[in-house]
Parts: structure tokens; sequence; C-alpha cells
């Protein structure tokens, strides 16, 4: 499996305490995307010049050159011909992250296993992005390594590939995003259509184990009149096949702006003020007015 990285949350990414394994590439290209490092399935290198006065130091191929001010730029075209990752391999330099390896599914369940007692009674391991489903073959082969071993599951998905109807019933929880329901406005500010994800989520509805949506709340993109009563009035014909569904809705940020930088990247959500609490309340109550079970989480 391509994983981006692995981390812990707790009640967010799944009931209980999770063990979180982001994998790497997504089919999407969402402009608010929080995670860029985690879009391109390749390995990436960011960089980080601030973090470090030796810098300058780090890469013995010379692809670290002092630019205009004093600030350090990096020849990424030079990183790709590099024969040996110095600055990450053996240096270990804090200016840089090396982004993406591979881990064999039965070393997720062995390292799962090992860390069985800090889940408790309700917690296990989530599966996050990037978006996982691409990688269905080793995804579905770790998922069912863990149950074998009596583990609980979770994938947070878009829903927006061809195989997410095998993780209906491989994973013991989906966590999907619902981003918009108008055809349009998702290709525009994602690059992909939205017909197969709007179908996965009612498929989702009607067999998942357990589902929760989420809808991360965007200014200029899902926040308006119209675009959150199209999300209410689908949510309601899913909600036919799964009463008790959850709804959690997750404003926007900026936390990821500098890994844009980091990559060598445009950050496309500059300037772009976060929605409020307020904002994101009101929707909530919207969504409840509407017999949904619904918060916000963030």
């Amino acid at each position: 499996m391509n994983v981006l990285a692995t981390g812990w949350s707790e009640g967010f990414d799944g009931p209980g305490r999770r063990w979180v394994v982001y994998l790497k590439g997504c089919d999407f290209r969402c402009r608010w995307c929080a995670s860029p490092e985690s879009v391109r399935p390749e390995p990436e290198l960011l960089f980080y010049p601030a973090r470090s006065a030796y810098v300058g130091r780090a890469c013995p191929h010379g692809a670290v050159a002092a630019a205009n001010g004093g600030s350090w730029t990096l020849d990424r075209a030079a990183c790709a011909r590099c024969p040996d990752r110095f600055c990450v391999s053996i240096w270990q330099h804090p200016a840089f992250e090396w982004c993406g390896h591979d881990v064999a599914p039965a070393e997720i369940a062995d390292m799962a296993q090992g860390y069985r007692a800090l889940f408790g009674p309700d917690g296990g391991v989530t599966f996050g992005g990037g978006e996982p489903t691409l990688q269905a073959e080793e995804l579905l082969a770790a998922l069912a390594a863990l149950r074998r071993l009596g583990l609980r599951t979770a994938v947070e998905t878009n829903a927006g590939t061809a195989r997410f109807a095998e993780f209906v019933s491989g994973a013991d929880l989906l966590i999907c995003d619902l981003k918009c329901v108008s055809a349009d406005l998702h290709r525009e500010w994602t690059g992909a259509s939205n017909a197969r994800v709007l179908a996965n989520l009612r498929l989702a509805a009607r067999q998942a184990r357990d589902l929760w949506i989420r809808i991360p709340l965007v200014p200029g993109f899902n926040d308006g009149a119209e675009e959150t009563g199209n999300m209410i009035g689908f949510l309601r014909e899913v909600r036919a096949d799964r009463p008790g569904l959850r709804v959690d809705v997750l404003r926007m940020h900026h936390l990821g702006a500098p890994k844009y930088a980091a990559l060598g990247m445009r950050y496309p959500m500059e300037g772009i003020e976060p929605p409020s609490r307020a904002a994101a309340a009101a929707f909530v109550e919207r969504l409840k007015d509407a017999g949904l079970a619904a918060w916000t989480a963030g």
C-alpha cells in the first residue's frame, strides 16, 4: 500500500480512539484540499527552508540554492534525479519531509494488532487519504486481515470510485463526503463528476453496516442557499434508507496552506475567508429541521 502517514484521533475518524492510516493518491482535485501531498500517488518531497539555519548544507547534489532576499529554493528537477535522498535518508534534515512509502497489508494488520490495547472498547483502524479506495486490492486485503483479528475498521472516502461498492461490505464504517449536488458546480471545484458519488451514497445508505456523511462547507462553492438546499434535499432522500444517518459539517480552513508552498504549488484558496462558526451552526440547524442528525465537527 502506498502510505502517506499514520496518526491518531479520537471520535473524529470513527468511534473511539482510532489509528488512522492515510493512503496516497486521489482522483479529485478539490480547490480547498488541506492535504495536497496526498493527491499524487508518487512519493514527494516537502521543503520547509525556514525550519533550519543550515538548509543550504542539506543537499550534496546542489538541489538547494540561495535566492534573493536570503531565502532558499529547491530545484525539484534535480530532486527527481537524486540517487540517494541524502537529505531525508541520511541527514534526516528538518527542512525536508519525504511523503509516501510502501507498506504491505499484512504489516498494517500486524501494527494494528500491536496497538489493540490503545483502541479501547469502541476504537479501531481508519483508512483515509487521498482517496483510499483507489488502492482497492491492497486495501480490501488489509480490511480482511483486520477483520480476522477482530478489529473494527472504517474508510474515509469521496465515494467517487468505480470500486466503491466493494467497500460497502468490506468496512464496518464508511465516512463519505458529500461536497455538493449540482453536477456543474462539482466538476468546476473538484475536477470530477459527482454522478457516481451520488449513486454510491444511495447504495451505501441501503447496504453499509454504518455510514457517516461529511459536508465540507466551502465559501463560494456550496455555502449558498441554493446548494445547501440541494444537499438537504438529497440527504432527506438518503435518510429514507438510513433513518439514523449521521451528518457532519466541516468548515473549510487554511491549515494546509503551508504544504502547498512546501510542494512548490500555488494555494488555490488564498484570500478566501473560512466560513464562520455561526454560518456552520445555522446550516446544521437547517439539517436538523429536515429531520437529520447533524452537527459541526471543527
